[in-house]
């Protein structure tokens, strides 16, 4: 497995990325509401593959928080990636920030495994922070 770092001159590899997640997208909305000329506004945006792309992982800046998104998409789940993925985000000298689906219980024992957090619950999201002095696995 390697990492792609994102950035202007292979963009399009994270627009194709986008168009095969299958039912991934259902959970990851992330470029429903955004362009992917976004990532010049995040700390770090890349594609995990594996003889393929198989998975999505950034850290954006918003106001003064760090906010984490992942996609493992359709049909690759199961397999580690995203828990390659988070390895690779939660290696930020910060305080990092999540939102997820409250349904999404794969997801939030994952992102528990690596230190996140609850601190605020709506009927449908779940809002997690890891700390910076948090432990690494």
């Amino acid at each position: 497995m390697k990492f792609l770092m994102i950035n202007d001159e292979n963009i399009e590899h994270l627009d194709n990325f986008i168009k095969i997640i299958g039912s991934s997208s259902a959970s990851f909305r992330y470029y429903n509401s955004r362009d992917t000329s976004i990532i010049k506004n995040h700390v770090s945006t890349f594609l995990l593959y594996d003889d393929e792309f198989v998975g999505y992982g950034h850290l954006d800046k918003e106001d003064d928080k760090v906010w984490l998104g992942i996609c493992v998409k359709e049909g690759c789940h199961g397999k580690g990636y995203g828990k390659k993925i988070m390895e690779k985000l939660v290696d930020y000298d910060g305080d990092i920030y999540l939102s997820v689906d409250a349904i999404n219980a794969r997801a939030i024992r994952l992102y528990q495994l690596f230190q996140f957090k609850e601190i605020d619950r709506t009927e449908k999201i779940v809002y997690m922070k890891r700390e910076v002095n948090a432990p690494s696995l």
